[in-house]
């Protein structure tokens, strides 16, 4: 009956043992990490004792020291990564804004508006590029190229001159829809 008894609260030790290792895992692991630096370390101290090897106190908290220093650098970098980025961006949004000046000079101010709102959307990735996306998108959407059956269609006598620059069409075709 006694040894039955010891085999019971036995199996039931063994049961909440087992039970609480579970539950209690990454303590215990982390515990033995730390019992086996600690061990190693003191095992370095020896070693050094037994060597007539002195480290001062001072030294004791250079990795502590370190570890700020590194921090403090990653902060500085960080926001020096953000600043040039910034500026990058800042640099691209002058060269778009220059590229579209250059190629709207010709253009009314709100053809040059029109012009921006199309492009703002167009991908920079070098200003030649850019430059020829908006040469492009200019020719595509502001060309000055007017035809002369315009010119012709309203034409009852023939002493209109043939050649005739594409400004002064443009004011003949008006004249003569007014005068309709």
């Amino acid at each position: 009956m006694k040894s039955e008894l010891v085999e019971k609260v036995d199996s039931y030790l063994n049961y909440v043992v087992e039970q609480w290792m579970e539950e209690n895992r990454l303590a215990i692991e982390s515990g033995l990490r730390t019992e086996i630096a600690e061990g190693f370390i003191k095992s370095l101290h020896n070693l050094f004792e037994e060597n007539y090897i002195e480290v001062p106190d001072s030294k004791v908290d250079l990795v502590d020291e370190l570890a700020l220093q590194v921090e403090e650098l990653e902060e500085k970098f960080n926001k020096t990564t953000e600043d040039a980025m910034a500026i990058a961006e800042e640099l691209q949004q002058y060269k778009r804004e220059a590229i579209i000046r250059e190629h709207s000079r010709d253009l009314a101010e709100t053809q040059v508006e029109k012009l921006k709102s199309l492009v703002e959307n167009v991908d920079f990735e070098s200003e030649a590029s850019f430059s020829k996306k908006v040469a492009t998108v200019k020719e595509s959407y502001f060309s000055k190229t007017i035809t002369t059956e315009d010119i012709s269609e309203g034409t009852d006598d023939g002493d209109m001159p043939a050649n005739v620059s594409g400004i002064m069409e443009q004011y003949l075709t008006a004249i003569r829809k007014s005068s309709k």
